[in-house]
Formats: C-alpha cells, structure tokens, sequence
C-alpha cells in the first residue's frame, strides 16, 4: 500500500495549487493558524471549525503509574492534554 500521509511541504504545495496561491503566502497562513491554535490552548480556549473539528486543552488527574522497566509503582503528576474532536464533514471524508 502506497504512503498516502501528507508532511507540510506537501500540504503547502497541495493547498497553493488548489487555490491559486503563492506557497509562501499559503506556509504564512497555515503558521499562523497553528500560531493561533496553540496560543488559544494554551490559555484555556477552545478551537472549533464547525464540521471539520474542535481543539481544547483537558486537565489530567494526578495518577500512579507503574514502570514498565521494573514494575516499580510512580507517582505521575496531573497536567494537561489536548483533544481533537473531528467534525461531522471530516468523520463523513473517512469512510
């Protein structure tokens, strides 16, 4: 089975020739918008594109985890993650 995945080059490079963009005009745009997306996450915000998919940042209770090494139990910390949620348009492009 043929790599389907795209890195950012080709993204860039996808996105200008779909639209009739410059490349660098286009990799300006998708760096602020991942500028954006992880300075709202940051403080709390949410991100959502209705339909395609939502951004937030969740808290994680502090836990004990166990050392895969030695079995040893550990203490892990709380903090945070972030969650993806996908829009209804990008569940419907998966199928």
């Amino acid at each position: 089975m043929a790599d389907k995945s795209l890195n950012k080059t080709e993204l860039v490079a996808k996105v200008a020739a779909d639209s009739g963009q410059s490349q660098t005009a286009v990799d300006s745009v998708l760096n602020a918008f991942f500028a954006t997306l992880a300075d709202t996450v940051a403080n709390d915000g949410k991100v959502t594109i209705p339909g395609w998919l939502g951004v937030e940042r969740t808290a994680t209770a502090a836990r004990t985890g166990r050392n895969p090494q030695t079995g040893e139990e550990i203490q892990i910390a709380a903090g945070h993650r972030v969650k993806l949620t996908a829009g209804s348009k990008l569940k419907a492009a998966a199928k």
